[in-house]
């Protein structure tokens, strides 16, 4: 059973110190709280739970009112956060480092509704298509 935490631990906002500026009032804290509580929440990772586990002042309508911010760049976050990655990873041999990602649709699993909606590709889709890779060349 995890303990509820009182305060931010101090890795965390170290690890969050070089983010960019983007935010207003204390939606940083509420960001770093959120990214904390979905490595270490224990159960199912929804707001309500996640919030559970948090002092009192941090609650889900708070986590909701950040991720419903319009005024926030999230490629601008997610490209600090890759070349952050990047920054830690040894350096590879050949001077190539290889990013692979898949970007396949899987079925849904379990008993379909045979009433629903069904969704379908384009008469373009080849197989295999959905396949992408990127490469980047670090030195």
């Amino acid at each position: 059973m995890l303990i509820a935490f009182t305060y931010l631990p101090g890795f965390v906002t170290m690890i969050f110190r070089g983010m960019p500026t983007v935010w207003r009032g204390r939606h940083r804290l509420i960001f770093c709280w959120l990214i904390f509580m979905q490595a270490v929440s224990p159960g199912r990772k929804t707001l309500e739970e996640m919030a559970r586990w948090t002092p009192a002042i941090i609650t889900a309508w708070r986590f909701g009112r950040l991720l419903k911010a319009a005024y926030w760049n999230v490629h601008l976050l997610v490209s600090w956060l890759a070349q952050d990655l990047v920054a830690t990873l040894p350096a590879p041999t050949n001077g190539i480092l290889y990013l692979f990602g898949d970007g396949s649709h899987a079925d849904k699993r379990g008993t379909k509704n045979p009433v629903a909606q069904k969704g379908r590709n384009s008469k373009h889709h080849k197989p295999g298509q959905h396949l992408r890779y990127t490469s980047a060349e670090i030195k």
